[in-house]
């Protein structure tokens, strides 16, 4: 099967300079529960729900990477429910514009998994897509997640 990779990088430096002047100033909403909601009405059951004990939390609609510093969007079709201080439509709206803004393909890659294949990314300024293009066959992978990371000075990085 496949996966695609959206960079969230990518994404915000195509926006114009007033749309990341007005992002960087905005808040969302994400929860737990809207993504088991989202899993739900795509068939999928768990029998062990991996986001029972997660709930909701506020992020600013722009982020920056903690190493690299540079600025990227923190939004997911998956967990973004609402843009605070906006009406609901309004909020919607904006998340809808968000969304598939993220998902243009000019912002994507595809990776077509063999046996032996591995795969590292960013998760934190990535959003990634199983495609279901494997048939009927099991879909099986092994995760690893790094949990803590080792913070690198900029005079570092520029050495």
């Amino acid at each position: 099967g496949g996966t695609c990779w959206a960079s969230l990088y990518a994404a915000d430096v195509a926006l114009s300079d007033d749309m990341k002047r007005w992002l960087g100033s905005l808040s969302a909403v994400h929860e737990g529960v809207f993504a088991r909601r989202q899993l739900r009405k795509q068939g999928v059951a768990q029998t062990e729900d991996p986001l029972i004990h997660v709930g909701s939390a506020v992020h600013p609609v722009v982020l920056h990477h903690p190493v690299t510093g540079r600025p990227f969007l923190y939004v997911n079709r998956g967990f973004t429910t609402n843009i605070l201080g906006m009406s609901y439509a309004d909020s919607q709206r904006l998340l809808a514009y968000l969304f598939d803004h993220i998902e243009l393909p000019e912002f994507q890659v595809r990776f077509r998994w063999r046996p032996g294949s591995l795969a590292m990314w960013d998760n934190r300024v990535t959003q990634h897509y199983a495609v279901l293009d494997y048939g009927t066959a099991a879909r099986r992978m092994h995760r690893v997640t790094v949990v803590a990371d080792r913070r690198v000075d900029r005079r570092e990085r520029a050495a």
